[in-house]
């Protein structure tokens, strides 16, 4: 017999240690994903982390977590982002890339967070509970998509509707607010669904024009999970700041939103956040892309509940037993605690556009938000110039719409903004003695831009009733304003 010697059986018994290594954690993990905690149980699993080391030591690769459903428009993460899973109850953890901390079949969107300049831990690894003292901003991940076009927006009046009786709207003005459908999404990169064109008719996808920013084509976009909020403001008056001041910055629920600032302030201040992350003002478009997904088979599939503090806090949602639940024009805005929850309880889920805790918030109600989308050579009183516009609008942070517009001229829409998009639209009066406004979904309030008042803003404030959500589109000439505020966008290139 042939004598096998102590070489060959040592190359052996590495080879069947290797064998039995791969087998051991491929195993044990194929039982973690079989056996996967449901999202209101987010404790962290301690054979995860055992194995997820056991990855690491054996040299071995693991793939992160990408969501078949995205296609590849998973987030795209970039320093300072950290990953974050976010407990129903606000408890903020360092999410783990090799496992599920995103899924939007079942509408958990992705949420990433920016660290304060000196947070008490400056060494917070995976499964670490992140204290809220050393969070600066909450982000949300937008994938990049397209969408079904059901209406091309070429509305250019609103004929006038029925007024409110007796609390309900008369036929033809019900007829019209129910109009809302579910918007059908199907998500990919700049390689599956590229910039397209905008089509000439319904039936057909078209790539959300959100996700091309400037010459860039983008996976996705981050977009501020609250309003934007002005640091150690303590009050709504100490949130009335005037001046351009990226320091400042803060995205956080229970917090005063920044006020009473110009748009060229708040433009140059979310511009310069984060470079390395190309921040920038949400536009127009990029609103709409939130507010569609909120309302496709990916989010809450309805109208986000309303923001009705009176001292404009970030995060806060209308009780269930405050008259405005019944959208019909009358609520109490409060900031009674009775009448109005935080972002982090049952109520206050209803506030985000996925209807739980890894939402958007604030996009209806609370402050009316100034987005960046102008008519093309109408500055306003924004602080811009007109040669700044122009230089913006050709760079792609600032949407450009017609200088020709009236407030009904829907066909001037650019497809995707979720205004023009939203009709049949009516003007009618939401009480005796009221001003008329023109409906979008649920009775959103909803104008165009006209040379007077050439700027967006949207959502609607804290007092607006049922005209207030995250279809509502206001317009103004730029000017201050103690019930205006602002929101930030990401736009990292993977």
């Amino acid at each position: 017999m042939k004598r096998i010697n102590n070489k060959c059986i040592f190359i052996l018994g590495i080879l069947i240690g290797v064998v039995l290594s791969v087998t051991t954690v491929y195993a044990v993990d194929a039982y973690i994903e079989s056996n996967k905690v449901a999202y209101n149980n987010h404790n962290k699993n301690n054979v995860e982390e055992a194995i997820d080391e056991l990855y690491e030591k054996s040299g071995m690769h693991k793939d992160k977590w990408v969501d078949p459903i995205l296609n590849g428009a998973d987030p795209v993460l970039k320093d300072p982002l950290i990953p974050v899973e976010i407990k129903p109850n606000g408890d903020v953890y360092y999410a783990n890339l090799n496992s599920e901390w995103y899924n939007y079949s079942e509408k958990r969107w992705a949420n990433a967070i920016i660290l304060v300049d000196s947070p008490s831990n400056t060494n917070y690894k995976v499964g670490d509970h992140i204290l809220e003292s050393d969070i600066e901003s909450y982000f949300v991940w937008i994938p990049r998509y397209q969408y079904k076009v059901w209406d091309l927006g070429k509305y250019i009046s609103a004929p006038d509707g029925s007024t409110l009786v007796n609390g309900s709207y008369a036929t033809s003005t019900t007829q019209a607010m129910n109009k809302s459908r579910i918007i059908d999404i199907q998500f990919g990169t700049p390689n599956n669904i590229p910039k397209m064109t905008e089509p000439s008719t319904t039936g057909v996808y078209y790539t959300h024009p959100a996700f091309t920013l400037g010459n860039k084509d983008l996976n996705g976009i981050w977009v501020g999970k609250f309003e934007t909020g002005y640091k150690g403001a303590d009050s709504t008056t100490s949130a009335q700041v005037n001046r351009e001041d990226s320091t400042n910055v803060i995205v956080k629920p229970n917090v005063h939103s920044w006020r009473y600032n110009s748009i060229k302030n708040m433009f140059m201040t979310s511009f310069n956040y984060e470079r390395n992350l190309d921040s920038h003002m949400m536009k127009n478009t990029e609103w709409g892309a939130v507010a569609y997904l909120s309302h496709s088979q990916y989010g809450l599939g309805n109208e986000v509940e309303i923001n009705n503090t009176s001292d404009y806090m970030t995060g806060y949602v209308a009780a269930p037993n405050t008259n405005q639940s019944t959208r019909l024009g009358t609520y109490v805005e409060s900031n009674d605690k009775t009448q109005t929850q935080p972002w982090n309880t049952p109520t206050g889920h209803l506030g985000s556009t996925t209807g739980n805790i890894s939402g958007v918030y604030d996009m209806s109600g609370g402050s009316w938000e100034l987005v960046a989308g102008c008519m093309e050579g109408l500055v306003g009183d924004s602080g811009f110039d007109t040669s700044t516009l122009a230089t913006e609008m050709a760079n792609g942070y600032i949407d450009k719409y017609p200088n020709v517009s009236t407030e009904t001229s829907y066909n001037n829409r650019i497809l995707g903004d979720a205004t023009g998009e939203l009709g049949p639209f009516y003007s009618f009066y939401i009480g005796v003695g009221t001003n008329s406004h023109h409906n979008s979904w649920y009775g959103d309030g909803n104008y165009f831009v006209e040379p007077n008042r050439p700027w967006f803003s949207r959502g609607n404030g804290f007092n607006d009733g049922a005209e207030a959500g995250q279809f509502a589109a206001f317009i103004g000439n730029g000017g201050l304003s103690y019930s205006t505020s602002f929101r930030l966008v990401l736009t990292p290139i993977k």
